[in-house]
């Protein structure tokens, strides 16, 4: 049995509900946006509040765990209920948490999920204890007894950890896989980019990818759209990515990201769909049609999923499907980790779907 360590953050996430909940559409010249109201001086009578654990290191081990694998998670919480709640409950999923780190000089990370239209919740994060992880506490133990790393988001000053953690595990021959996660860029790209020669398979989603585009490359080249497929291409790859600033199409960040290490880059885009490249073809598969209840924790799910598909020597289409079966039962739920499936259950869903949903397009 392969074993996998999963390093990142780890949270309380505190679901909170209430009846009529007030948004407003946005519409823009670069995008449609939606927005949850909370009028200034007026109270919002909250009928329950769910407790559940969270964060991506804690989201992905359970994931990893379900689906047969054995499961170290790194990450540090403080000396609280919450941290106990959190290694009490990946215990309870055959989790191995003994090289958690705690600390007394502050609390245990705590997310507040609002509601929002449609199942698209904001989220108010304190990353509490998360944040005060130091390079002198990278688990390299841990690192150099695994065969597979998984690195979620590390926020804040931790942004510049993915480095030396991505280095150690390369010392010791280790696969490495990154999610690093849209704080982890708003918190410095260039972090993410002087890991990327360690990084055997990189996720993030389409914002993140244009974050990290910017900052590989001082030179856009021209933008040119594939005439593959012609109206019949995915959303991503018809039309260009990138800030007014600064224009360039998915296949040249596939490009970019190739260049300086990856062999699989993956970039999802929300309800369309998720693309992979392995350097030679781009796959498409588009995400499930579902009644969405909560889509906090869908990433960490799909990632999670692919990655461990692929170590079961399964083709890039195969984990796609993992990937996008095991997102869209996350998000039938309240709770990141509730929805998760287990090997059998992925296997047997991924065989519903139709397997011609899966496109595939000539990187040029």
């Amino acid at each position: 049995m392969k074993k996998i360590l999963t390093i990142g953050s780890s949270m309380q996430d505190i679901f909170t509900q209430y009846d009529h909940v007030e948004t407003l559409q946005l519409h823009t010249k670069n995008e449609d946006a939606s927005y949850v109201i909370m009028r200034a001086g007026r109270k919002i009578e909250v009928k329950q509040l769910s407790y559940y654990c969270g964060g991506g290191a804690t989201n992905s081990a359970v994931s990893f765990a379900r689906a047969g694998f054995a499961v170290e998670s790194f990450f540090k919480i403080g000396s609280d209920r919450a941290g106990e709640f959190i290694v009490q409950t990946l215990a309870a999923e055959n989790v191995n948490t003994q090289h958690v780190l705690k600390t007394d000089a502050v609390p245990t990370g705590t997310s507040f999920i609002v509601p929002g239209p449609h199942g698209n919740g904001s989220v108010l994060v304190y990353r509490g204890a998360n944040l005060t992880l130091t390079a002198s506490e990278i688990p390299e133990k841990a690192i150099s007894e695994c065969d597979q790393l998984y690195i979620t988001s590390l926020s804040g000053a931790t942004a510049e950890l993915l480095a030396p953690i991505t280095a150690c595990a390369k010392k010791y021959g280790k696969q490495v896989a990154a999610n690093p996660g849209t704080s982890q860029l708003n918190a410095g790209p260039q972090f993410i980019a002087s890991a990327l020669p360690h990084i055997d398979i990189l996720i993030v989603n389409s914002y993140e990818a244009q974050v990290l585009m910017t900052s590989l490359t001082t030179s856009m080249p021209e933008c040119t759209i594939s005439a593959q497929g012609k109206g019949e291409l995915p959303d991503l790859l018809k039309k260009p990515l990138g800030f007014s600033s600064a224009c360039f199409t998915l296949f040249q960040f596939f490009h970019e990201v190739h260049s300086r290490g990856p062999r699989i880059v993956v970039v999802t885009n929300g309800a369309e769909g998720v693309y992979v490249s392995d350097g030679s073809i781009v796959y498409f598969h588009p995400s499930i049609k579902t009644d969405m209840i909560s889509s906090t924790g869908a990433g960490d799910a799909f990632g999670s999923s692919f990655v461990a598909r692929l170590l079961t020597h399964k083709s890039i289409e195969d984990a796609l499907r993992m990937g996008v079966v095991n997102s869209s039962s996350v998000i039938n739920y309240l709770g990141t980790q509730t929805g998760l499936l287990s090997a059998d259950e992925l296997i047997h869903a991924a065989q519903q779907l139709d397997q011609s949903l899966v496109k595939k397009y000539t990187l040029v």
